[in-house]
């Protein structure tokens, strides 16, 4: 078994409905992204939590609006933690994942941070 095969081994099957209007954008958006991010979710949520103590923000004790403004606003403040949680999924593609990636890199990390934003605050807020 090859690199490839043992990273698409690791990722929760996650079925979505495509149909054939569905851009090339979307399709690895759904393929490769969304499984790599329900993969990772422990560790983006351990991430965001680790950053927040970092700087001394007691999250938990912020109320729902606060925390949804907390976790917007980090990205694009943070440019060290938006880098870190990309790269933790970068870190999960194939090789022929990584090539279709950097073709659309600027897309596909706004794309990103969209999900992480959203998965943050369904799951902290």
């Amino acid at each position: 078994m090859n690199r490839a095969d043992k990273i698409k081994a690791c990722r929760p099957h996650i079925t979505i409905k495509e149909s054939k209007n569905t851009s090339g954008e979307e399709q690895f958006q759904n393929q490769v992204l969304r499984p790599i991010l329900k993969f990772q979710n422990e560790l983006f949520i351990k991430l965001f939590l680790s950053n927040c103590k970092t700087y001394k923000i007691n999250f938990t004790e912020l109320n729902t609006e606060e925390k949804y403004e907390y976790i917007e606003n980090i990205f694009k403040k943070d440019f060290k933690l938006r880098a870190s949680f990309i790269g933790t999924i970068i870190a999960l593609f194939t090789i022929e994942e990584f090539e279709k990636y950097s073709v659309n890199q600027q897309i596909f990390n706004k794309r990103i941070i969209q999900m992480l934003t959203e998965r943050l605050k369904n799951q902290l807020a």
